[in-house]
Formats: structure tokens, sequence, C-alpha cells
């Protein structure tokens, strides 16, 4: 993915993270007063409180992606670690942070703000210390981008990757790759990744090679595409390059009934 990268030095980068973390606590206060909250009624969110912006009602169900939540319970445990690339409102950050406790961490990617803002709410909501959110894209490379909007609460689609169906709005955000944020930012190194953003997962997965080389991680992720020749080429896309490092893939359940859009998720640990 190719995004337009100005150097900066020390002191202007931690003004822009200052001012875009500012930014995402403004929003935060304001979705804790126009937002919805929910407790979540089943599922292995079930009991835990979600700021839900309106967002798809099997969250607050807590049906979401059964797949996916089965994924994240039965291979995170105490003290380990857990990335939420694409995290959207934090559904599956709130699970992670209930499986890794507090010995554990929680480092979630989201560049919508309001997205983001209500992570930030729902982990103080169900007092989840250890979830960190970073309001920010992930790709192969760190810099700027345009990021295209939608109405579809999770639909936002970086332009280089994709244009949503129902684009709204766009705007521009900061991206990073996963192998600058573990080595810039001190992260610990992850056991889990969970990569849902909207046609640029083969991206982020080339912006971690090294993380995938030297950590090892558990992924999950979803491909997703209007046909299903789509939908295979980026599938196919992502599994060479998984292979190639050592991935062993397999499909998950179909979490959705209808083939209106054509989502499928894939499991992989490294061998």
């Amino acid at each position: 993915m190719q995004v337009s990268a100005e150097p900066e030095g020390p002191a202007s980068i931690k003004r822009g993270r200052e001012s875009e973390n500012g930014r995402v606590e403004l929003w935060s206060n304001l979705i804790g007063v126009f937002s919805a909250r929910h407790v979540i009624a089943t599922g292995e969110a079930a009991g835990l409180t979600l700021v839900s912006r309106g967002a798809d009602p099997t969250f607050a169900g807590g049906t979401y992606e059964p797949p996916i939540q089965r994924i994240v319970v039965s291979n995170l445990m105490r003290g380990d670690v857990f990335f939420d690339v694409g995290a959207n409102i934090g559904f599956f950050s709130l699970i992670a942070a209930r499986c890794v406790g507090n010995d554990g961490q929680v480092y979630a990617f989201e560049p919508v703000p309001t997205n983001a803002a209500a992570l930030v709410r729902s982990a103080r909501l169900n007092g989840f210390d250890t979830i960190r959110v970073f309001p920010e894209a992930v790709a192969a490379t760190s810099g700027r981008a345009e990021l295209l909007l939608a109405r579809h609460i999770g639909g936002a689609a970086l332009a280089s990757a994709a244009t949503p169906p129902d684009v709204s709005g766009h705007l521009e955000v900061n991206v990073t790759s996963l192998d600058d944020a573990l080595v810039q930012r001190r992260l610990r190194p992850p056991n889990l990744v969970k990569v849902d953003v909207e046609g640029a997962e083969i991206d982020v997965f080339r912006g971690m090679k090294e993380t995938l080389r030297v950590h090892r991680p558990k992924i999950v992720y979803e491909v997703d595409d209007a046909t299903r020749d789509g939908l295979d080429r980026k599938a196919g896309q992502i599994a060479g390059l998984l292979t190639s490092a050592g991935y062993v893939l397999t499909p998950l359940p179909p979490s959705y009934a209808t083939q209106d859009w054509h989502v499928h998720h894939v499991f992989g640990e490294a061998h």
C-alpha cells in the first residue's frame, strides 16, 4: 500500500500524537453523553457493557460472529497479548480483555474517531485498564492515508484498498505497520492478532512480516467482497503470503447466512 509520509522529528511526533489523543478524548466524552449503553446479553461477552453507537444489534445481543468469539477465548490465556486490528467499537477487544486479565494487554487499532472513542468509553465502563486504543489505520507502511467513511459502522476503508458501497465521506488518518508499532512504541508482542480492515488485510500482513517471523502469533482474519471471484482473489493472495511464512490456515464456519455479501473467516497457526 502506498501512503504519503513526511519525515518528523521526535517532538513533532509527540505533538501529533497528543493532538490526536486529545481528539479521541473529546469524542469519548461526547459518545458518553449521546450513545446508548448496552449490557451484552449472551455469548463470550455476556455481562460486559458496550457503547454501541447504533451498531448492528448482534453486538448488544452477543451473537456477533460467534466463530471469532470462540477463537478469541480459546486462544488467549491470562497474561497474553491481543492485537485487534480494525477494532470497530471494540466488541472483540472487550472479550480479549476479559480473557487476558490484569497481567495481559489489548492493543486496539481503529481509525474512525467515533468508533475509537466508543471503544475507549466501553473500556472505562468495564474497568479494563489493559485496553490501549490507537486511533489509526494499519497497513504495509507507516505514514498518512485517506480513509473513506461509510454509513455502515464497520465499513470504513483505506482509499488505496477499497471503496465502500455506502461511502459517506473521507478524512486523512495516521497509518502504521505492526512491525513499526512494536518497535517504535515498545509494544508487547502478540499471542493472537485479529485483522478485519475492509480490503486492506493483505497490506496488514505485509507490514507485519517481522512480527510473524519472530513472534509467530496466532492470527484470525476476515476477507470479504461483493463477488465470489473477488473474495477468492483476495483470499488467495493472503493465503500465499501466510503459508510462505510457515502458517497453516483453517477456514472457520460461516458467521453470516446471507449470500448478498461474501465473507470468509480464517484462523492461522505457525508450524
